[in-house]
């Protein structure tokens, strides 16, 4: 008796998650688990010719921030278009609840902060009312914030509907925020201490996978070791996994010149003594170096030195019997993070002052308008990143590159070059190609793809982590720094097959589909996914390996990669022949 499937993919090339050699079968899935793989006979309600098609476990992204967007971007366009299907969310110390009776601006609604508080820097107060939210939240989308816990935000998202799954942490900062309100500048007293441990056990009974902290970060930043060791070691109960973002910058606020940063080895090893506490398995996030090495203008084999040392730090704990596994972001030729788009965007305060990208180039005309933000960088006024922060790397210049200029001669250089070709100072040489062309355009970070980062993907610990959102193809900021998605946000997981596995034979394509999709199941207690496997659930991307392709580029980030033919969630289509489906199958896979 033949047996009828919903969906069956006929003759495909299956790279299962177990490590073992890719094989030609055939997979039949009923409902939302897969019923045979192999050898299957039968009919189905929808047939799909595999003969030209890689099937994969659906990737998952172990370290993401769509949790805050999730409800604004159901679709997730941006993730399943390359083949996630599930994504790990309530990253460093935030995360969509608990929340109480002050709240701050969640997803797109933040986006309209200049609106309700008009600020330079920074705004004077980030919680508001519920009441004020979600009179914003009325007018602005025609619905309201009405959960407090996780689990209440879960049934939130399980009745909007998603198109791909979330595997939810909670985060401690966010607990931290409810029981101390905005006095959180200090260390937490004992009944503060207990209302927290109360937020972290709901939270692990509403079905959290664990609990992330953000120690750069407020309110986190001002925790002690023992209250984060404290709070952490609540999780063994719940067998669950411990997710920090670890100390590695310091808290993100005045960091003027002759700043002195923090020893970031010592905040690894901090985060390693937690697990060593606790017995509570940890898992990094975004690992990096743990000795600091100025972010150009070095050789390879100082930065090969730095990763290895790290990662033995990481071995020696192994050794000890703990568990810790990390993710990485992938470093693409486009930068990981959020585009700059305008070269300057970096100067926020002053464009929401003025009020537009021309205005701005006008008044940078005016020498004491200059000294004026020269004054403001150098005092630590407001947030620039490390690479590119004058007090923090003496290279910075190095790091910002013009990629679209009406002045010659400039497009593909960076600021550091055109300085040196001008025979200006680097500050005030970006000063002089904004006011030229307040439109044009730019990129942080270095634009040459440092392959030796790469041996963080090499060691059996590290899987993919992109700390990004999902997007659809046509967003861009609104306001000030009118920032646009990345190639990452777009194209990350099909990017890292063509390098890591066509270009570099870095991973073969088993070990790659490991790094990208089984290992985070297995890290985060994702039960059933990130294997191709009878019983399994159906999250399943069919690739047509020889028609991947990345079409995103600098200038324009925002597209769909080539060759992501299929992606199921749960046994139903989310992209169906390269195409959006429109479905909302996705879950929450909460612990069980």
């Amino acid at each position: 008796m033949t047996e009828e499937y919903d969906v069956l993919i006929k003759d495909v090339n299956i790279v299962d998650g177990s490590g073992k050699p890719a094989y030609k079968g055939s997979i039949g899935v009923k409902g939302d688990k897969i019923k045979a793989v192999g050898k299957v006979a039968g009919d189905a309600k929808k047939v799909i010719e595999g003969k030209a098609l890689t099937a994969s476990p659906g990737f998952i992204d172990a370290h993401s921030h769509h949790d805050g967007m999730l409800l604004w971007q159901p679709k997730c366009e941006s993730y399943v278009m390359q083949g996630v299907t599930t994504f790990v969310g309530g990253q460093c110390g935030g995360s969509p609840a608990p929340i109480g009776d002050y709240i701050p601006l969640m997803g797109r609604l933040s986006e309209h902060i200049m609106e309700y508080v008009p600020h330079k820097y920074y705004p004077d107060k980030n919680i508001f009312p519920r009441e004020q939210v979600n009179e914003w939240m009325k007018d602005k989308y025609g619905w309201t914030i009405d959960w407090k816990t996780m689990g209440e935000w879960f049934q939130a998202v399980e009745k909007k509907g998603i198109s791909m799954n979330i595997a939810p942490l909670v985060g401690h900062g966010t607990i931290r925020r409810l029981v101390m309100g905005e006095d959180y500048k200090r260390y937490a007293k004992e009944n503060e201490l207990k209302a927290m441990d109360e937020q972290v056990h709901q939270a692990m009974k509403d079905g959290c996978i664990g609990m992330s902290t953000g120690l750069d970060y407020d309110p986190d930043v001002f925790a002690s070791r023992d209250e984060v060791n404290r709070h952490v070691a609540l999780l063994k109960d719940y067998d669950t996994v411990y997710v920090p973002h670890w100390r590695r910058t310091g808290r993100r606020r005045g960091l003027g010149a002759g700043t002195v940063k923090v020893s970031k080895i010592d905040g690894l090893l901090e985060i390693i003594d937690t697990c060593r506490v606790t017995k509570v398995p940890l898992h990094f996030a975004h690992i990096s170096t743990g000795w600091y090495v100025e972010p150009t203008g070095y050789p390879n084999h100082i930065e090969k030195a730095n990763i290895e040392a790290t990662l033995q730090v990481i071995d020696d704990a192994r050794a000890e019997g703990l568990e810790i596994t990390y993710d990485a972001i992938p470093q693409t030729e486009q930068g990981c993070f959020e585009n700059l788009r305008y070269l300057c965007s970096l100067f926020t305060p002053w464009l929401r002052e003025l009020g537009s990208r021309e205005a701005l180039g006008k008044w940078l005309k005016v020498p004491d308008f200059r000294e004026e933000i020269k004054d403001a960088i150098y005092k630590g006024k407001f947030y620039m990143r490390e690479g590119w922060n004058p007090n923090l790397n003496s290279r910075w210049a190095e790091q910002i590159t013009v990629t679209k200029h009406k002045s010659p001669n400039c497009d593909g250089k960076t600021l550091a070059k055109i300085a040196e070709e001008r025979k200006k100072e680097a500050l005030d040489t970006w000063f002089d190609l904004i006011a030229e062309d307040p439109d044009a355009r730019a990129l942080t970070g270095s634009q040459k793809v440092n392959k030796t980062y790469r041996l963080f993907y090499k060691h059996p610990c590290g899987m993919i982590g992109l700390d990004t959102v999902a997007r659809d193809d046509k967003y861009e900021g609104k306001t000030p720094p009118y920032g646009i998605p990345s190639v990452n946000t777009f194209s990350a997981f099909p990017y890292c097959y063509k390098q890591w596995v066509e270009e570099d034979k870095m991973l073969t394509l088993e070990e790659f589909v490991q790094k990208a999709s089984t290992m985070a199941a297995k890290v985060h207690y994702i039960k059933g996914r990130g294997v191709i496997e009878k019983g399994a659930f159906a999250d399943i991307v069919l690739l047509n390996l020889k028609k991947l392709q990345i079409t995103g580029n600098s200038l324009e980030p925002r597209r769909y990669p080539k060759g992501i033919e299929y992606v199921l969630v749960n046994g139903e289509a989310v992209v169906e022949n390269g195409k959006h489906t429109g479905a909302t199958p996705g879950k929450v896979l909460k612990k069980k």
